[in-house]
Parts: C-alpha cells; structure tokens; sequence
C-alpha cells in the first residue's frame, strides 16, 4: 500500500513493534483530538491489529471509553512477482475504533 493516499485518522499494521502502535493510537486520540481511527492489516498482521484494539480499549487507553465501532474484513487479490502469471489472496481486515 502507498502511504501517500492514507487519511490522517488511519494506521496501516506492519512489521513495527506493537508499542509503537499503541502509542500512535494514543497520540490520535489525545493530541490530535480524533473521535474515530482506523486500524488496517493484512495477512499474519490481522492479529497484532485485533490485539491493538484490544489493549488500546482495556488497557491503555481505558480511561478515553474506546468501542469498536465497526469491523470490515475481505480479501486483496495481487499478482505474484515471482510468478507474473499466479494470482495471490491475502486476507484484509479494517478495525474501526471509536471514543465513545
């Protein structure tokens, strides 16, 4: 994904470490004064997003009422570099998240 056309309330999920996560959620939501954000994953990321959410809402931003607003889950189709001719399907998920 091209960070060029990511809005200022969405965090894309890599290979960071979970922390730094967090404290780009905590930041959203307490200096930027954002009511929503959006939490984008894909392939073997899709759990350290589900447990972003999850640590964000219960534990460290606890105090700010966080609630999952909406989830959104699908499928990416690409095609392989090494194999121009192979199709590939990376599951998606899209975590919204919402101060209550």
């Amino acid at each position: 994904m091209e960070r060029k056309n990511i809005k200022e309330n969405v965090i894309l999920i890599g290979s960071k470490p979970f922390l730094a996560y967090l404290k780009s959620i905590n930041t959203l939501f307490r200096r930027k004064k954002l009511k929503e954000i959006e939490l984008i994953a894909r392939g073997r990321n899709i759990q350290k997003a589900v447990d972003l959410a999850e640590s964000s809402r219960n534990k460290f931003c606890h105090d700010l009422y966080i609630e999952c607003s909406k989830v959104e889950i699908g499928t990416e189709t690409f095609m392989s570099k090494e194999e121009p001719t192979k199709e590939i399907s990376v599951s998606t998920i899209n975590i919204f998240l919402k101060i209550n």
